[in-house]
């Protein structure tokens, strides 16, 4: 599979040019700035894959970086929408942080192995419904949540690719009969049925009430490269 740098370095390149595609586009208001946020979230979404890598520098980097972008949300969150205190906004967010961090990445680390339902496509299609959902519970601009969670979904995506490239390419560039993981990381389904089911479950769940609502932007994005 592609390394752990190689993803990180294509994914700071994507988010890089989708930020730029932004600017040219002029898709909202707040170019530049907003630019620069869907570039991160490229970034993020081409590590998150590895959430269920076994070793321990990408599982600490993406639920590490998870945690602190959820743990400053619930603070900005608790702090501008629930109006608790500065002392209480700082708390929220820390208790956040280790949920996330310690918590549920304990739990996912357990129950999950490297190159399973992580390595599929459904599950890059998740990560963006819930991205959008996110935006949606903290008020943020549909059309720039839609993108958030566009551009994780692309980040994802790229990984996957890249995972594959890797599986069919030896280390000169020449192709070579493939190795196991060739056709683990672009797929639909994973060995563990009950994750499968959990997973598109979830995408029902985010999906429904939303389809015309995401229909509309979908068609939004696609009119603003025309």
């Amino acid at each position: 599979m592609a390394s752990f740098r190689t993803h990180v370095s294509f994914g700071i390149a994507f988010g890089v040019l989708s930020g730029l595609a932004i600017i040219a586009l002029a898709l909202v208001p707040d170019t530049w700035s907003f630019s620069i946020l869907a570039g991160l979230a490229v970034t993020l979404g081409a590590q998150l894959p590895d959430m269920d890598s076994d070793s321990g520098l990408p599982f600490h980097i993406t639920f590490g970086s998870l945690a602190l972008v959820i743990g400053v949300l619930t603070s900005w969150y608790s702090y501008s929408v629930i109006l608790v205190s500065l002392g209480g906004a700082i708390l929220a967010g820390g208790i956040a942080i280790f949920s996330v961090w310690i918590v549920i990445g304990t739990v996912f680390k357990k129950f999950t192995k490297h190159r399973g339902m992580a390595h599929s496509i459904p599950v890059a299609v998740l990560a963006g419904l819930v991205t959008f959902s996110i935006g949606n519970t903290l008020n943020v601009e549909e059309w720039q949540s839609f993108l958030l969670g566009t551009s994780i979904t692309c980040g994802y995506i790229l990984h996957l690719v890249l995972d594959e490239i890797w599986a069919g390419l030896n280390f000169h560039g020449h192709l070579f009969v493939p190795n196991r993981a060739f056709g683990s990381a672009l797929k639909f389904v994973s060995h563990d049925h009950r994750l499968t089911v959990l997973v598109y479950i979830s995408i029902g769940m985010l999906l429904y009430g939303n389809i015309a609502k995401l229909a509309y932007l979908t068609e939004r994005l696609f009119a603003a490269f025309q």
